[in-house]
């Protein structure tokens, strides 16, 4: 029988704003990373929100 080790990626990039996942890379540890996500509903959320604040 082969012992076959299952490697998961520990690692996970997430969008700041609406905390998708972007992506996931190998990691020694358990690491997350934020960015932006390029999304059209996530794009429209961030552009409305921005919009109200500078109305205030």
């Amino acid at each position: 029988m082969e012992n076959a080790a299952s490697r998961v990626d520990l690692g996970v990039i997430l969008c700041k704003h609406c905390m998708s996942e972007i992506g996931t890379f190998d990691a020694e540890k358990v690491t997350t990373y934020y960015s932006d996500c390029q999304e059209p509903e996530c794009l429209e959320a961030r552009k409305s929100k921005e919009m109200q604040l500078q109305q205030s």
